[in-house]
């Protein structure tokens, strides 16, 4: 009887373990935070590098602050690859709020090229970007939250870029000593 009763308690405890994190988190009522891709734009233009932010809007659902690893993205453009690539993120959502977080993605320019070859400055490049934001979520751990977003890219112009280097928008490649 006693090891009867043994036997149905490992039994109970190697099922509870099977069901994982998923059984965990709903037993504590916790719930995944959520996050939007609500756009992706061309930001700061150097000499060496051009700078894609993905405005993403992070919803922290629990009663800790939730800090941001990193970034991962795949950018493509009529089913070809157009842009892939990781960036670390040191930032945090406060807890129970919202907030957009602008996460830069920089881009050489040898990389750029290469990818826009054969489009033409003033373009509407349609684009679908696969975007990761990797969480640190308490009492389960890294999260990796997707995101996907389609829309237009406008190639930058020669004009643009001379708009650029007026405003404070175009900054110098630092030069070493």
């Amino acid at each position: 009887m006693r090891r009867h009763l043994g036997m149905c308690v490992i039994i109970v405890v190697a099922g509870n373990l099977l069901t994982g994190c998923a059984s965990l988190q709903k037993a504590l009522n916790l719930e995944k935070p959520r996050a939007h891709l609500r756009g992706v734009h061309f930001d700061k233009i150097t000499l060496s590098a051009v700078t894609l932010l993905f405005d993403v809007e992070i919803e922290n659902r629990y009663a800790l602050d939730l800090p941001l690893l990193n970034m991962d993205y795949d950018i493509t453009s009529r089913g070809e690859p157009f842009l892939a690539g990781q960036a670390d993120i040191q930032s945090t959502i406060p807890a129970k709020e919202t907030r957009t977080v602008s996460l830069p993605a920089t881009i050489h320019y040898a990389d750029f090229t290469r990818a826009i070859k054969g489009i033409k400055p003033g373009s509407m490049v349609p684009y679908r970007a696969d975007v990761g934001v990797s969480v640190d979520a308490p009492m389960i751990g890294r999260l990796r939250l997707p995101l996907k977003k389609e829309g237009q890219l406008t190639i930058p112009t020669l004009a643009d870029l001379k708009e650029f280097i007026g405003s404070k928008i175009i900054s110098p490649t630092p030069s070493s000593p």
